[in-house]
């Protein structure tokens, strides 16, 4: 224990004072009904729904350009200097708050035993930016580069590459202390950074100060298990086990999210306006010949309706929920579908709500011998707990800034035998069958079984957590460790059932609806498993307690999958960027097809899964758009 008590104290003498005013004294917030009514009033030239991680980065951008109005709409609060938003170590804590959190609910999921599996989704300027576990890092490049299968050349990882830097601040201290990696490995990684990291941009992202005992033992584990240590995952294969960067501004101690780094920072000028508080209901169209052309939006706000009307473009950026949810409620999406829920039909693009995926994660828990830490012991000791959160109130330091940053990534060869493999590519191939060539996953399984086939990328992420998640005892430490199905077979839906925004959306996540992937899982649960057997962890481990140590046959793995699995709050594809007549909603200048002057820029465009967090590339998107945009109106 002498090595946290020694980093503590460190701590209390070496940071420095940070005054903690008001970090965003520019903005409003709640609204007034003369916020209102000059939003609703202004001359918008481009108007933003959804105030979230890819709505504020764009709408900040392009208001750089001074004769461009701006208008940027979010239905929930800005929380600002909010502990639940700010402290990394409280993340998980506004989950399921309907203060933060849409608080969505998915249907019956039937391959998933029956259960209804919460789908959080940020409602808050900063959307699921301020929600989240707040892990910085990109898929490889190979996943990004069969985009273009979808679309054209823009869609690639060079292509993106840009903006990644764009949008990020990489903070190269305090140095990564994982094992694995050799001095001359550090130096090429160090070298070759400037290629592949931005050092000026609004998001911070760092690594952590302070790691728990377990998380280097667990490195040094999975070192032996045969897993690389990756020195520089950025540069375009995240492969290999590596401490993935955080969204933590290390000045502060605080989360770094879309509002904290794209508005706070700046003098908010005369053509860029927020309206908080504010649900947009419908996009409003000339319902002229030829495409639609939207001229505004409808909100309402505090039970009132009002149009806010737009010169030149309507950018849905609610995500990959309310995206689809808003483009449906505006008359656009499959007929059937539209005039089932008493909306009237303006365009049928049956593309609209389908193709959700998800990644789909399973977990085991160990509880650890006494005497290494976990961070479970800000649970169990009040009195730590409550002096560390002084430290952290009075100088931006200490334990609460630092959160879990040990995942792997795994290429087939990794976890799977040869012949293993083969029988999942079987599986695949006979489960991808008859995949109707109206459909987009006529175009997606065969990139799929391409990146399975060569091996080259992850096809699970592997995530530890120096805590316990499930049946915890008081003064007890635990290690958690998750796997997931990088890219899903199974696919999902979100729709309208009524013509009201404020009625939440049906979703379906479509869970385990593929053998595919419950078989996966099920290699991905035993491969954790597999790792509480191995030297070091193998001898910090008191028992396993989840699952029972009696849950050992194939036959009870997966029907544990089946029972526990949830989410990653990693939703993609419900607008997807595609052919129109492969079910796409968007084309590769994210426009919705059938309208010209309608986009969609956020994650529901991405058409094909990648093996990372989806935050980083959510912003890289924004900065993409955001740049093509402004030079279309420069």
């Amino acid at each position: 224990m002498a090595s946290w008590l020694t980093w503590i104290v460190l701590s209390v003498c070496l940071a420095p004072e940070i005054i903690r005013a008001s970090s965003c004294p520019s903005l409003t917030n709640p609204p007034s009904k003369a916020d209102v009514n000059d939003f609703v009033g202004s001359p918008f030239d481009i108007v933003v729904i959804g105030g979230g991680t890819a709505g504020i980065a764009l709408a900040a951008r392009l208001a750089q350009n001074s004769h461009l109005n701006i208008g940027l709409i979010e239905a929930g609060a800005f929380h600002v200097d909010d502990p639940l938003v700010d402290i990394p170590g409280f993340w998980g804590e506004a989950i399921q708050n309907p203060d933060y959190d849409w608080n969505f609910l998915s249907i019956s999921q039937r391959s998933a035993a029956g259960r209804n599996i919460s789908v959080p989704r940020g409602k808050m300027l900063g959307g699921s930016s301020g929600l989240n576990a707040l892990a910085w890092n990109r898929a490889s490049s190979p996943e990004y580069d069969v985009w273009s299968n979808f679309s054209s050349p823009a869609w690639t990882w060079n292509a993106l590459l840009p903006f990644f830097k764009r949008a990020e601040s990489v903070n190269l201290h305090p140095a990564d202390p994982y094992p694995g990696i050799s001095p001359a490995q550090r130096q090429q990684a160090s070298d070759d950074l400037p290629r592949v990291a931005g050092f000026d941009g609004p998001i911070k992202a760092s690594r952590n100060v302070f790691y728990p005992d377990p998380a280097l033992t667990i490195a040094e584990t999975l070192n032996g298990m045969g897993i690389r240590t990756n020195a520089e995952a950025d540069d375009g294969d995240a492969t290999g086990l590596y401490n993935v960067y955080v969204s933590v501004d290390r000045q502060s101690g605080s989360r770094s999210y879309s509002p904290k780094g794209y508005l706070c920072g700046r003098r908010m000028t005369g053509n860029f306006k927020i309206l908080t508080g504010a649900q947009a209901t419908r996009v409003l169209f000339n319902k002229s010949p030829g495409l639609l052309r939207a001229t505004g939006v409808e909100i309402t706000v505090n039970g009132t309706l009002y149009a806010v009307q737009t010169k030149h473009e309507v950018v849905l950026a609610a995500g990959s929920v309310q995206s689809p949810q808003l483009l449906e409620l505006s008359g656009i999406g499959d007929t059937r579908l539209l005039r089932k829920a008493g909306v009237d039909v303006l365009m049928d693009l049956p593309g609209v709500g389908e193709n959700l995926q998800e990644h789909l994660f399973v977990g085991a828990q160990w509880e650890l011998k006494p005497g290494h830490f976990t961070w479970d012991v800000l649970r169990s000791n009040t009195t730590l707990a409550e002096e560390q959160r002084s430290l952290y109130n009075r100088t931006g330091t200490g334990l609460w800034t630092d959160v879990d940053s040990l995942m792997a990534f795994l290429p087939p060869h990794d976890f799977l035998a040869p012949d293993r493999l083969r029988d999942l590519l079987s599986l695949f191939d006979a489960e991808s069958l008859g995949a109707d060539e109206s459909t987009i996953q006529s175009l997606q399984y065969p990139v799929q079984r391409a990146l399975l086939a060569q091996g080259a990328v992850s096809i699970s992420q592997i995530i530890q957590w120096s805590s316990g998640r499930v049946n915890v005892a008081p003064n007890t430490s635990y290690v958690y460790i998750l796997g997931c199905v990088s890219h899903p077979m199974s696919r999902g839906s979100v729709h309208i059932n009524t013509s009201s925004a404020l009625d939440a959306p049906t979703i379906d996540l479509g869970f385990l609806t593929k053998s595919f992937d419950a078989e996966l899982l099920l290699d991905v649960i035993r491969y954790i498993l597999s790792i509480g057997r191995h030297e070091p962890f193998a001898s910090i481990i008191a028992e396993r307690n989840v699952p029972l140590p009696s849950v050992q046959s194939d036959a009870d793995l997966l029907t544990y999958v089946r029972e526990t699995s949830v989410g990653g709050d990693h939703l993609i594809g419900t607008a997807v960027m595609a052919p129109r007549e492969r079910g796409g909603v968007v084309d590769d200048t994210l426009k919705v097809y059938g309208t010209s002057n309608l986009r969609v820029i956020d994650a529901s465009i991405i058409p094909s899964h990648i093996s990372a967090n989806t935050q980083a590339t959510v912003y890289a998107i924004a900065e993409k758009m955001a740049a093509e945009i402004l030079e279309l109106y420069s």
